[in-house]
């Protein structure tokens, strides 16, 4: 999957009400942690940047093209409205060719379809893996097939299409459970329980 790109300009941040006018303009302020450097303060096209979430999440690696000049960076952290949920500020961290990052990346369960019926359901565990490594080798997204629960009762960490990558180290037992079959009886009596 080729690596998606964000324009962004550099913000001028003197002056008030700065800020309210780049979101008025339909941008997302920002900024982009270098280590070394000086932080950039940047903004962004809200359009741009709720298209590429929409499409390929929070975690992954993002080029982004400033005067010309790309770099990649990963998003630390997004600010969201309490009422709305639209994007406030939003914080890139470059990324070093040569330095291993760790980074927590939600887990797709694929094929449920495939092996859910009327009477049984996939019940997840968790729903994200911290994994680390270099830049070069950062997963577009990490997947677990649903179909292995025909063969076994449980699907662990070990499960994951990651789990042999030799580039990618993760950081959790191997052993943790992320996903197994509840059947509708369960559903029902664990929602009576709650009620």
């Amino acid at each position: 999957m080729a690596t998606p790109v964000l324009n962004v300009e550099l913000r001028n941040v003197k002056g008030k009400n700065k800020v309210f006018k780049t979101r008025r303009s339909g941008n997302i302020p920002g900024v982009v942690y270098s280590r070394g450097e000086k932080t950039k303060e940047i903004s962004l096209n809200g359009r741009e940047v709720e298209k590429i979430l929409s499409r390929y999440g929070q975690s992954m690696k993002i080029a982004l093209d400033l005067e010309g000049k790309r770099s990649f960076a990963i998003i630390k952290e997004i600010q969201r409205g309490s009422i709305n949920n639209e994007i406030l500020h939003i914080d890139f961290q470059t990324l070093d060719e040569n330095e291993k990052i760790k980074m927590q990346m939600p887990i797709q369960i694929i094929n449920r379809e495939e092996v859910e019926s009327s009477v049984r359901f996939i019940q997840i565990n968790i729903n994200e893996v911290e994994i680390q490594t270099y830049p070069k080798y950062l997963p577009d997204k990490v997947e677990l097939d649903a179909t292995k629960l025909n063969e076994k009762d449980v699907l662990t960490i070990g499960d994951l299409d990651i789990a042999e990558n030799e580039h990618i180290e993760i950081l959790e037992d191997r052993e943790k459970v992320v996903a197994s079959f509840a059947h509708i009886s369960s559903r029902a009596e664990v929602d009576e329980e709650e009620a």
